[in-house]
């Protein structure tokens, strides 16, 4: 069987792919990427070099590559250039590197990329958007959701006890305070006791 390297353009024998050490972790970490990112990691590692020429990316620089690659997606979090921290998802990641190989088939991408922060700037620009676009949901529901009444709130000391009607939770509170009606004056009022 014949494969053609998807990076470099390369034809040959499948086995010869997978002779090199190199070859074979590049090609296993590839395969452990999340979601769609495996089948655009090939596209996105031809980035890497410029177009129509003869050089290759060597198996041990592709490793390297995916490697970073793998370690940006499986992070939870991402900043860009010290904006708001924003939570990261791989599909982010999926639709970055389509986003770049858009751009790329449309000639408005310069190659060869020597690193992973064109794809780092488009990936926060989408995972800040969806933040933003979730943030906007969440208050949107928060305007048309019903207050919750208050609960009361528990006191363990006391829960056990029946609630009384105020009117007879204060009979009988001068005995309990030790206070006399001469001491505590009426002013006026009708004595509850």
């Amino acid at each position: 069987m014949k494969a053609t390297c998807p990076v470099c353009g390369g034809y040959g024998p499948l086995e010869s792919f997978l002779v090199d050490d190199d070859a074979k972790r590049a090609v296993v970490a590839v395969g452990k990427l999340p979601g769609d990112l495996p089948r655009l990691c090939w596209a996105y590692l031809g980035m890497f070099r410029k177009p129509a020429s003869t050089r290759v990316l060597t198996w041990e620089r592709v490793g390297r590559i995916v490697a970073e690659l793998a370690d940006l997606v499986a992070e939870k979090d991402m900043s860009w250039k010290s904006q708001r921290v924003v939570p990261s998802r791989p599909e982010f990641w999926a639709q970055g590197i389509q986003a770049m190989l858009d751009r790329d088939a449309q000639g408005k991408l310069e190659r060869p990329l020597d690193g992973h922060n064109y794809l780092r700037a488009v990936v926060y620009e989408i995972a800040e958007k969806a933040w933003h676009q979730g943030n906007v949901k969440k208050e949107n529901e928060a305007k048309f959701r019903p207050q919750e009444p208050q609960q009361r709130r528990r006191d363990p000391e006391h829960d056990d006890k029946p609630i009384v009607p105020l009117s007879e939770g204060i009979k009988g509170w001068r005995e309990r305070l030790g206070v006399s009606k001469k001491e505590g004056g009426d002013n006026g009022r009708a004595d509850i006791d």
